[in-house]
């Protein structure tokens, strides 16, 4: 497995039959999203990419808005505590539903957060390395199956065994599958569209305006790992 992301998803309806329609990216409302949610930096209208691709550089920012689906993609996403990201991003008005996910292959971390009409519902963070470090909320259904133990991951002969009951990538991939019914790797047969047929914004920041917004983060909504 070779995926990163770090992105929020906002909707009122079910956002799978959305994107099951091949939605049409509106550019000005998504360069508006991105002036809402990071004000006070320059956006320069950028090009596009499609949704195969959610993990954006420091300086830049991933928009589409699709109606009522929205889709934003920015490095500060990437926190191990998603309960505990900047509330401007779990804003209702961009949606009763909010879904943040954060994946990264080079050290087996994912983590993600659920907002129901502005109530935290679920959110979970974890890693080998550092083990289980959130685990707020009931556990979804989808989820079961890897706490209770049905997809252990193999290690060889005198390997010690790994430090949890599943592989953080593959729960990244079940929950993608489950909330918006695409992957970046995983089941095509099961997908509600190829996410390299539908297009995002990419815009790219002035460097010394974002350089000034990160460094006026909190520590504890900074990332644990270095991007890679």
């Amino acid at each position: 497995m070779g995926a990163k992301a770090w992105f929020v998803a906002y909707y009122n309806g079910d956002p799978k039959e959305i994107l099951r329609q091949g939605p049409q990216l509106d550019r000005t409302a998504s360069l508006a999203l991105a002036k809402r949610l990071l004000p006070g930096i320059e956006w320069p209208e950028g090009g596009e990419g499609s949704l195969d691709v959610l993990n954006p550089d420091e300086g830049e920012v991933f928009v589409g808005d699709y109606g009522d689906l929205r889709i934003v993609a920015h490095s500060e996403l990437s926190a191990d505590r998603l309960s505990e990201i900047d509330p401007r991003w779990h804003d209702t008005t961009l949606g009763s539903t909010v879904y943040v996910h954060a994946m990264h292959s080079f050290v087996d971390f994912f983590a993600f957060a659920i907002w129901k009409d502005g109530k935290l519902v679920r959110a979970l963070s974890v890693s080998p390395d550092s083990g289980v470090m959130e685990d707020i909320g009931t556990r979804l259904p989808f989820e079961t199956p890897y706490w209770d133990g049905q997809h252990w991951v193999e290690t060889g002969e005198g390997e010690e065994p790994y430090p949890l009951p599943f592989h953080p990538l593959e729960l990244a991939e079940e929950s993608l599958l489950t909330h918006l019914g695409f992957q970046f790797e995983g089941k095509p047969d099961a997908w509600v569209c190829d996410p390299m047929d539908i297009s995002i914004l990419h815009l790219e920041a002035h460097r010394a305006h974002e350089q000034a917004r990160r460094d006026n983060l909190p520590e504890r909504q900074k990332p644990w790992w270095k991007f890679w």
